[in-house]
């Protein structure tokens, strides 16, 4: 009896209105009838007494019911739970010959229409995102949230990787999924891919990479076998390196051997849904959702209430004369565990619509929370599964709230949830391994927040170091307008001055001209006067020399300071030019990134710029086969 307990105890203050029945019939009983006990003996009317025979029958009938949904509880019984949800992977190609224009309006358009597609059947698990070219980049971790995901996707295209038209690489997006998988505490999960095609060499890698293993493989080969040119977004046609034009071909083959040495499935795209409906029939539940094991059986208490509907059926069938046969039968025949069950468990219909995995029919149909919320669990709808669950004290129930609790995003309650079942229970082993995989969720979640606020912070520094330089510029610009203006007046000047000293100039010859001509005939007297004359000519000559001088002097200082401001902006044009240049090789800093990080940048350079850090912790790819 040590193990005996009530599961639910405050079904007993259903007493209190059978005590108040009980205390209302023993005061009518001291009331004496409508006549005189006396008078009705001289009349000869014998007034009868009051049975209690029904009074007693009820009492116990209540008793019984009453304890009966108390839940008494004699010892403990297995009962289903589960693990965390699987995960997978969507690993997106975004080389060059995705503009291969054989499906309308490209293959790239195609592509991300059908990833969106299939993003609302991934209802269960978590998803995350990888896209490669010549490398493999992290687009999102493992993530419920299908609208993030769906954004991503649309500000996808292959002039935002770090390398451009060095061709593809499957292996090392096959690698990263993979160690994405691992390290979020998963050893099994599927990775579905959407190529335009696969090389012969990487095929290889792939297939040793995945010998052996758990992952599965599932892909959707974009293009057709007949191909087309690469249609580039400048509008001109992708050629090689002898200037011939390339034409993009799809080999179904390798994506075919790839699926099924994975126990995957490979399909070619096509213009209706059904590419998408064979990849969902493989990957709609979790690898790891699907299998189960008696390590994930939880011993919780077992109600035996329902033994208690035995007598009451018997004492309720003793109000019917008739009944007497059908009592003493139910009394006799030897009735099954299993079989009481059956009979008279109201969740009858609901659990056998969920041993059919109709989870939410099943869901609606339980009256048992402690069920509706399994089911409710299993049929995705993990908010309901916490409404139902919480406030029941069975650990099967505290467990699966717990996992109810991860699996809708609440990770530090779910952590929380975690710790209290260990404390009463250290030895409960799915709870420690479900533990661990959430406390590295949460240490994923912070350093993915830890990067954005260094993002944020960089982006403020970048964005004042560019107020900066706008004013720099403005400054520069103003003494370069006033400069320009200065020269102008200058040069204005200098014009006006030549054309009075040649007027005088002029001038001065003609009355020497007229001079001489008159004075040809005089005397030493007027030879005389002719010296005077040509001295202050020369005096006159020589001032007019040197300020000639002065204004070349002037002229020649407004040149150098031309020369100046023009240098100035000279190099100001050269350090733009270097800001907006692209680093091919990704060993620097992506000057774009420094535009980007200004308010209003668009989410695709976001996105650019999320892929070129990781690019730059990276080794440089080596040139592949199919490398344009």
């Amino acid at each position: 009896m040590a193990n005996f307990t009530f599961l639910y105890p405050m079904w007993f203050l259903a007493l209190i209105p059978l005590v108040a029945l009980i205390v209302i019939q023993r005061k009518n009983q001291h009331h004496g009838g409508l006549i005189a006990p006396h008078i009705a003996k001289q009349l000869g009317m014998v007034q009868k007494k009051n049975g209690h025979s029904f009074l007693y029958g009820l009492i116990v009938i209540w008793f019984c019911v009453t304890t009966a949904l108390a839940g008494p509880s004699f010892g403990y019984k297995e009962t289903p739970s589960f693990q965390l949800s699987g995960a997978r992977i969507l690993v997106m190609d975004m080389s060059r010959s995705l503009y291969a224009t054989d499906l309308k309006p490209n293959r790239l358009t195609q592509e991300k229409y059908k990833a969106k597609d299939l993003l609302p059947y991934w209802k269960e698990g978590m998803t995350g995102l990888v896209a490669y070219a010549n490398s493999s980049y992290l687009v999102s971790p493992l993530t419920g949230d299908s609208k993030t995901l769906d954004n991503l996707i649309t500000n996808l295209s292959p002039e935002i990787m770090p390398y451009k038209g060095k061709g593809s690489n499957l292996s090392a997006a096959i690698n990263q999924s993979i160690e994405m998988m691992k390290k979020s505490g998963h050893q099994q999960g599927d990775i579905v891919v959407l190529t335009d095609g696969i090389s012969s060499s990487q095929l290889e890698k792939v297939t040793a990479l995945v010998d052996g293993t758990k992952w599965r493989i599932s892909l959707l080969g974009v293009g057709t076998t007949n191909g087309a040119p690469i249609e580039l977004p400048n509008g001109q046609l992708l050629t090689d390196n002898t200037g011939k034009t390339v034409v993009a071909k799809l080999d179904p083959q390798p994506l075919q051997q790839i699926a099924t040495e994975t126990h995957g499935v490979a399909q070619l795209i096509q213009s209706d849904n059904s590419d998408i409906d064979a990849i969902v029939r493989l990957t709609k539940t979790p690898l790891e959702q699907v299998t189960k094991n008696s390590d994930t059986q939880v011993n919780s208490r077992a109600n035996h209430g329902y033994w208690l509907l035995f007598p009451i059926v018997l004492l309720s069938l003793f109000a019917f004369r008739k009944g007497m046969i059908l009592a003493l039968l139910l009394v006799l025949l030897p009735v099954d565990k299993s079989m009481a069950n059956t009979l008279l468990s109201t969740d009858y219909n609901a659990h056998q619509q969920y041993q059919q995995k109709e989870y939410q029919a099943a869901s609606e149909q339980f009256q048992s929370k402690q069920w509706k919320g399994a089911a409710q669990y299993k049929a995705g709808d993990y908010k309901g599964a916490i409404k139902s669950l919480t406030g029941l004290s069975d650990v099967q129930s505290q467990y699966n709230l717990a996992n109810a609790l991860a699996q809708n995003g609440q990770l530090e309650d779910a952590k929380a949830q975690y710790e209290s079942l260990l404390q009463a229970y250290p030895d409960m082993k799915d709870a420690k391994t479900n533990l661990d995989i959430v406390n590295k969720a949460l240490e994923q979640q912070q350093q993915q927040q830890q990067q954005q606020n260094d993002k944020n912070k960089q982006s403020d520094k970048n964005k004042d170091n560019k107020e900066q330089d706008q004013n720099k510029d403005k400054q520069n610009q103003d003494n370069k307008d006033g400069s320009d203006q200065s020269s102008d007046s200058k040069d204005s000047q200098s014009q006006d001055s030549q054309q009075n000293q040649q007027n005088q100039q002029n001038q001065q010859n003609q009355q020497k001209d007229k001079s001489q001509s008159e004075n040809e005939s005089k005397s030493d007297k007027q030879e005389k006067s002719d010296a005077s004359q040509e001295q202050k000519q020369q005096a006159q000559d020589k001032k007019q020399q040197e300020q000639k001088e002065k204004e070349k002097s002037a002229q020649a200082s407004d040149k150098q300071k031309e020369q100046s401001d023009a240098d100035k902006e000279k190099k100001q044009a050269q350090m733009q030019s270097q800001q907006g240049q692209i680093d091919s090789d990704a060993k620097t800093t992506d000057p774009r990134l420094q535009k980007l990080e200004q308010s209003g940048a668009k989410e695709d350079e976001l996105l650019r710029a999320l892929l070129y850090l990781q690019a730059q912790q990276q080794e440089p790819p080596q040139a592949s086969e199919n490398e344009w």
